[in-house]
């Protein structure tokens, strides 16, 4: 019979287990004298993350999954036996359990600082792969529909990738760090973000998505809605199509964690909530026709409550414009009578116009917004995602003496993606009470902060370039900029027998220079001193071309000095690690064998009693600093290997497909034999 257990993290070093339906064998995990039903979990390291399932072949039960610092332990809690315990040089943020693509078992998903990997029941790794940033969190969802699961990782660099067979097959731009995911159906999953935001996607297009001031914790679909847990202890339940918010409770304190289980084995999952003080609170799957009780009310809900809010807000809104409207039926007869043009109408044909152009010499774009008559833009709303630096909105409300038809706005996108930029204009006349509101939509595309190069620019040799093969008409190459950069004008080929293309841009953030160079023959070299851009260029090529498979050679000097500088690092490091696992362990055992030669002094010499203490006290002195060094060290190692697997990701976007799974499995090989050389090798042609 399959034992119903529920884990929580309470303490640093502690985990609670709670086991109402059944008991657990008394080993490591002791029963709690207080309260029968709980054991107590000890550990020696602090407790990062925690996770369950059925990880072990022929057994239904879940075993416990603990992540710390350093280490993984796999624990069977009913039979007090360990699984497996294994190093873990990248850190544990997050461990997940879950069927992966071809895989049969239930694997073992652990997210580390800049990578996440793949770990059988027995330790044993079955797959590695790098990322962009902190892993914050992780769920198994068939993106693509082909029947088996790929994993979704949120990150601290504000992307949603997407892994399928060891390699990113789709990377989604959000505006802040992605700490939770949740499965909501076969062709749905909801995200959250660092900023307070929250959605859901719909076979990789945003359904919608609602902000708040709090911190979402936890995401969970649950019966017929999503259930959001924030930091503040409140928590929502929301309508999968809208987001509209069903019901919302308030716990006393603020929030730690919130699961789905089967916590009262009545075959349906459970939403169990739980405060950093302690508290477990547990609600029942909610339905929307039902809320959580079928019984008659004859009280009104808190939803009928909101319900008539919103009803009231409307009425409001639809009366002050319908003032409007008869204010402005008013003046219109009244300037009829004396022929003068009324204080707040406006010509029939009036239209806003939106413009973006490259500002070279301030390093950002003008967003210009006109009218096309003699009415002004009294003031504009922009709303765009991730280009402004106190969030997503930004206000330009000129001065009255300042107010013309044209309104400019400047724009710095700081990454690479495409961008919607939505307008709210108010237009009107300079004395005008009441103004019109015209909305529109600008996209900018990818690569919208690189203008081109003036031929007057000398061009710098620097030696950094990719080059790679393709079988495309030129034709199509200059389709492909049109659609990603910015131009005043679409490039064009001088006459259709035209096969090469040379082309040159710079870039506004920090004035470097990217040439593009594509030959007769299919040869292309991209030459820039940034290896991410060249990555970013690759990847939105291969997708406009629909290449599956593309290899490429590379030369970036200054990637492959901070290579050997990250490596270096990461191996004294290791050196220092190793040396003060030794003297740690040289001196537990000393004071090990001086505290009973104390103890037996103490019956017939005090002196050499308390010589033998103050030996103890100072050992115990440097086992203290040398816990703070090896921590200290740690904190390096972890830093170090972030930037190393940087640029290995970065190298493995300069190829595609097989290609660039190739680059993973080598780079992993070549960190664990302590190989430089074979990383180098790696980065520039692909295989060490």
């Amino acid at each position: 019979m399959k034992t119903k257990s529920c884990s929580a993290k309470v303490q640093s070093l502690k985990i609670i287990i709670h086991h109402p339906h059944g008991s657990v064998v008394s080993g490591r995990a002791q029963r709690s004298q207080a309260h029968g039903e709980v054991s107590e979990l000890n550990l020696s390291q602090a407790i990062i993350a925690i996770a369950s399932g059925p990880i072990k072949p022929d057994c239904g039960r879940d075993m416990l999954l603990i992540g710390s610092p350093t280490q993984i332990l796999a624990y069977d809690v009913h039979d007090n036996i360990d699984l497996f315990f294994k190093e873990a040089q990248d850190g544990v943020n997050v461990i997940v359990t879950g069927n992966f693509g071809k895989y049969n078992e239930v694997v073992v998903i652990v997210g580390g600082n800049s990578s996440v990997q793949g770990l059988d029941w027995q330790g044993n790794e079955l797959f590695w792969n790098v990322v962009g940033g902190k892993v914050y969190d992780i769920i198994t969802f068939d993106f693509d529909k082909d029947g088996e699961n790929e994993l979704l990782i949120g990150c601290d660099d504000s992307f949603i990738r997407v892994l399928k067979n060891n390699q990113f097959i789709v990377e989604i731009a959000e505006t802040g760090p992605v700490v939770c995911l949740a499965t909501v159906s076969d062709v749905r999953f909801a995200y959250g973000l660092a900023n307070g935001t929250i959605g859901i996607y719909e076979e990789g297009i945003r359904l919608w998505r609602v902000k708040s001031k709090q911190n979402a914790l936890s995401l969970r679909w649950s019966g017929d809605s999503l259930a959001c847990c924030w930091g503040n202890g409140r928590i929502d339940w929301r309508e999968g199509n809208t987001g509209k918010v069903l019901r919302r409770v308030q716990m006393r304190m603020n929030a730690a964690a919130m699961l789905l289980a089967d916590y009262r084995s009545v075959g349906a999952p459970d939403l169990v909530c739980v405060s950093d003080r302690g508290e477990v609170l547990g609600y029942p799957p909610y339905q929307e026709n039902t809320g959580f009780n079928a019984t008659s009310k004859k009280m009104p809900t808190e939803e009928d409550r909101m319900a008539i809010t919103e009803l009231f807000n409307k009425k409001q809104a639809l009366m002050v414009e319908l003032q409007h409207y008869e204010a402005n039926a008013a003046s219109g007869s009244t300037s009829l009578e004396s022929a003068d043009r009324p204080m707040t109408a406006m010509p029939t044909n009036t239209r806003l116009q939106v413009a973006v152009s490259a500002v070279p010499d301030e390093g950002n774009l003008d967003l210009a917004i006109t009218t096309n008559n003699e009415t002004i833009v009294r003031a504009a709303l922009i709303l765009a995602e991730g280009i402004f630096e106190t969030g997503e909105t930004l206000a330009r409300h000129p001065l009255p003496a300042q107010l013309r038809s044209i309104l400019h706005v400047p724009l710095k996108p700081p990454r690479d993606v495409p961008v919607d930029v939505h307008i709210k204009a108010l237009v009107g006349y300079g004395d005008s009470e009441q103004f019109h509101i015209f909305e529109l939509t600008k996209q900018l595309p990818r690569f919208s902060m690189y203008t081109l190069a003036p031929p007057s620019l000398a061009n710098t040799k620097h030696g950094s370039h990719v080059t790679f093969h393709i079988t495309e008409r030129v034709q199509r190459i200059c389709i492909w900029l049109n659609q990603n950069f910015l131009l005043e004008q679409e490039i064009e080929l001088e006459t259709e027998e035209t096969k090469e293309l040379n082309i040159s841009f710079i870039c506004l953030r920090d004035r470097t220079r990217l040439d593009m160079d594509f030959k007769a023959d299919g040869q292309v070299k991209f030459s820039t001193t940034d290896i991410r851009l060249a990555g970013d260029l690759i990847q939105s090529l291969a997708i406009f071309l629909n290449l599956s498979d593309l290899q490429s050679v590379a030369h970036f000097p200054e990637a492959e000095k901070k290579l050997r500088a990250e490596m270096d690092n990461v191996s004294e490091i290791g050196e220092m690690r190793s040396r003060l696992a030794a003297e740690t362990a040289e001196r537990a055992q000393l004071i090990t064998a001086l505290l009973p030669a104390a103890q037996d002094a103490a019956s017939y010499d005090l002196k050499e009693m308390l010589n033998r203490y103050k030996e103890v006290i100072m050992l115990n002195e440097e086992l203290l600093m040398g816990c703070h060094i090896r921590r200290a060290t740690q904190e390096q190692a972890v830093t170090s290997l972030k930037n190393l697997h940087t640029v290995l990701q970065q190298a493995t976007r300069l190829r595609v497909g097989k290609y660039s799974k190739a680059v993973v499995s080598a780079s992993r090989k070549a960190v664990r034999e302590n190989n430089i050389e074979a990383l180098i090798k790696i980065i520039q042609v692909g295989d060490s």
